[in-house]
């Protein structure tokens, strides 16, 4: 009997290391510290805010959380607890707050970005997406609003750092700030690493989370420089998602992806901020926060309705009647999602239980470090997602900029609408299990309406585990026959496309749409008639 608990021990560990080898064995070097391709001047009063922080922050000892800074700031925190960026878009229908999807006239965040499958909150477990919630949506969100629940109030640095998060010169991704040398600071992930070992602590029971230590925890040994956001204190979440757009405000192997980038414009240049309400544009995946849509500058507000000079202008300055200035201004795009695989499900409990065993062996080999615990959460949530390369070609679609999509994210507009513009998007493909009772989903399962996904916790236990594909036979048989009328969706999901905006040098040339080879437009699908197809695609001078 002992030799076989011995046996069953020295599994269970060489387990462990298994599990972590993969991700956690070949730890990259890190790289040379570098200059920042583009730097952002700060003015005379920025930097007597950022001494007068500093003497606080000395005074005090340090970084004690939040807290500290709600004793001077009292109407600021009352404007960000009640922003957008707090509250993940949940909204109810008079527009305030929801705290509670069940509330919320559109979920915001969790159904129409990350999930990329309007997950229906009232029919997923509570303890699953309060799960997902706290433990993965609050890797970038400041906090405040729900997460206060589990002890994590609105945190000011996460926009208002200049440093950076936890982290150290070049170690990571994602950009986080500029070191008092100018250099680049880095993230390390401690912020996703201490949220998801949180969620291990409470052994996948979100009434056992407890939030209260992330903020301080993910400003240990950074220096504290407080000041007003810049682009790498956006990039530090926003990079999180530019793949689904494709484009980014920043910098792709060391160049700068925009020319407003370049030219040291802050992203609230565009982005009117007002009370901490950050200006959004009328892209087609906002149904909700219709206060905001259309809050922050368009192109033409800054380059007139007739931007273009020069030899062709007549004929350019047309074109914006129909074609949208990001068609010819993106000419190149970065990394993207092509498609996502909810077939496979994801059991957020399960996924939790098993970083709660490991936890204690990971501390104790040294193991349990933010850059390992990254690669393996990264390692357990991509396989999920398959990416475009760079410079994919976008989707282009008739677009009316003035219509709201309130149902799967798509292109709401036509030829025959004036309003409409020929516009890029990135397109996702994504698979799911929906239940099969909505009738204008079963007549066209691939369209846009939305129905009731089948929640992902259960498409994991229907059979795939998580680690293939859960048949369509398995979730019909599943628990008595519970969604014995469930499909398979494989819908095309679009996403507005923005930023990576090029200087008038680099856009798209005529020739590039006016082709009869490999043009950027599918005239024909974009409903023009055979005539038509042929005189647009002749070539232009």
């Amino acid at each position: 009997m002992k030799k076989r608990f011995i046996v069953t021990g020295l599994l269970v560990v060489a387990g462990f290391f298994a599990f972590f080898a993969v991700t956690c064995s070949t730890t990259k070097k890190l790289a040379r510290p570098k200059r920042p391709v583009v730097t952002f001047p700060e003015s005379e009063k920025e930097a007597r805010i950022e001494k007068m922080h500093a003497r606080v922050f000395k005074q005090l000892g340090g970084y004690k959380g939040p807290e500290a800074c709600y004793a001077c700031h009292q109407k600021e925190y009352l404007e960000v607890s009640h922003s957008f960026h707090v509250h993940q878009g949940r909204i109810t229908a008079d527009g305030k707050p929801a705290f509670c999807p069940s509330k919320s006239v559109d979920t915001g965040m969790y159904t129409r970005w990350y999930s990329l499958s309007n997950t229906d909150r009232g029919k997923t477990p509570e303890n699953q997406w309060r799960l997902m919630e706290a433990a993965y949506c609050s890797q970038c969100h400041p906090g405040g609003g729900s997460m206060k629940a589990y002890g994590m109030d609105v945190d000011c640095l996460i926009c208002h750092q200049q440093s950076g998060y936890k982290g150290g010169r070049g170690v990571g991704k994602s950009p986080a700030g500029i070191d008092r040398d100018g250099l680049v600071v880095q993230s390390n992930g401690a912020r996703l690493a201490s949220l998801m070992m949180a969620g291990a602590n409470a052994d996948g029971d979100f009434k056992k989370l407890d939030l209260s230590h992330i903020a301080v925890k993910s400003m240990e040994e950074v220096e504290l420089r407080i000041g007003r956001p810049r682009p790498d204190n956006c990039n530090f979440c926003h990079w999180k998602t530019n793949s689904k757009r494709g484009t980014r405000y920043g910098v792709y192997k060391g160049k700068s992806t925009d020319v407003h980038y370049s030219a040291g414009m802050l992203c609230q240049d565009c982005h009117i901020t007002t009370k901490h309400q950050i200006g959004k544009g009328k892209i087609v995946d906002t149904a909700g926060t219709a206060k905001l849509r259309g809050t922050m500058k368009t192109c033409m507000d800054c380059h007139g309705v007739e931007p273009h000079n020069g030899k062709n202008a007549e004929d350019l300055n047309y074109h914006l009647d129909r074609i949208a200035c990001l068609t010819c201004h993106i000419p190149k795009t970065t990394p993207g999602v092509k498609k996502v695989d909810w077939l496979l499900g994801m059991d957020m409990v399960k996924m939790m239980k098993k970083f709660h065993w490991m936890l204690p062996i990971a501390r104790l080999f040294g193991m349990a470090t933010p850059e390992m615990m990254t690669e393996q959460i990264n390692g357990m949530i991509g396989c999920y997602k398959e990416k475009n390369v760079a410079e994919f070609k976008p989707a282009y679609a008739w677009y009316n900029p003035d219509t709201i999509c309130t149902d799967v994210p798509h292109p709401t507009g036509s030829r025959d609408d004036e309003k409409s513009r020929i516009t890029p998007f990135s397109m996702v493909a994504t698979l799911l299990f929906d239940d099969g009772t909505t009738p204008s989903v079963l007549k066209n399962p691939n369209g846009h309406k939305n129905g009731y996904p089948v929640p992902r916790t259960f498409v994991a236990r229907a059979g795939g585990k998580g680690k293939r594909d859960t048949t369509l036979k398995e979730m019909r048989s599943w628990d008595n026959g519970r969604y014995k009328n469930a499909i398979i969706r494989n819908i095309p999901m679009y996403f507005s496309m923005f930023h990576n905006i090029a200087p008038a040098k680099e856009a798209l040339s005529c020739n590039a749409c006016h082709t009869r080879n490999n043009s950027r437009l599918d005239f024909a699908a974009l409903g023009y008639d055979t005539d038509e197809v042929d005189e647009l695609e002749e070539n232009r001078e």
